[in-house]
């Protein structure tokens, strides 16, 4: 890892997933974009029908997250799943 990274958290690049499934959901970070979507995935496999994305986020002092883009969102209805490479979360379910 580079020192400076090391110094800055700010300047680590996290990827925060989600999942909302009704009024049920879960989510986590990581600094791997490949870990999250498997763990975004592996939690849409637990409900019939939900929504799932990976978004990038840096930390921020005072706050939780800066968010930055949408790598990639997922549906889930029954059992048909879709994943789209970047921002495809609607606001309705």
């Amino acid at each position: 890892m580079n020192e400076d990274r090391a110094l800055d958290p700010a300047r680590v690049v996290l990827a925060v997933w989600e999942v909302e499934a009704g009024k049920c959901g879960v989510g986590g970070v990581t600094d791997n974009r490949a870990v999250a979507h498997r763990e975004m995935i592996r939690a849409l496999d637990d409900f019939s029908q939900g929504r799932g994305r990976v978004r990038l986020a840096w930390l921020v002092p005072g706050s939780a997250y800066r968010y930055g883009e949408t790598v990639v969102t997922a549906h889930r209805n029954d059992r048909a799943f879709v994943a789209f490479a970047g921002d495809a979360w609607e606001t309705t379910f």
